[in-house]
């Protein structure tokens, strides 16, 4: 089955200072999410540029993407079927 990504978005709440991803998709791969955040991380951080993301994404080489985000801070909202 094919997974696909139907939104991906990046929310900063300045007043808690949170920084919130919020991913759907009907299918996710072991550690996805995790790598989807520690590579934007890389971009937040200056280490990737924003147009990488394409780039990593063409390639399908998990090497070129930034490091796993850690589990902690990430947490599961909902799961809809």
């Amino acid at each position: 089955m094919a997974r696909t990504i139907f939104s991906s978005r990046l929310l900063w709440r300045p007043r808690t200072s949170l920084l919130i991803y919020e991913v759907r998709g009907n299918g996710f791969l072991h550690h996805m999410v995790r790598n989807i955040v520690g590579t934007l991380l890389e971009v937040g951080r200056g280490k990737l540029a924003p147009q990488d993301l394409l780039r990593i994404l063409e390639a399908r080489d998990r090497s070129q993407a930034g490091a796993t985000a850690p589990a902690r801070g990430l947490c599961l909202v909902k799961v809809e079927y």
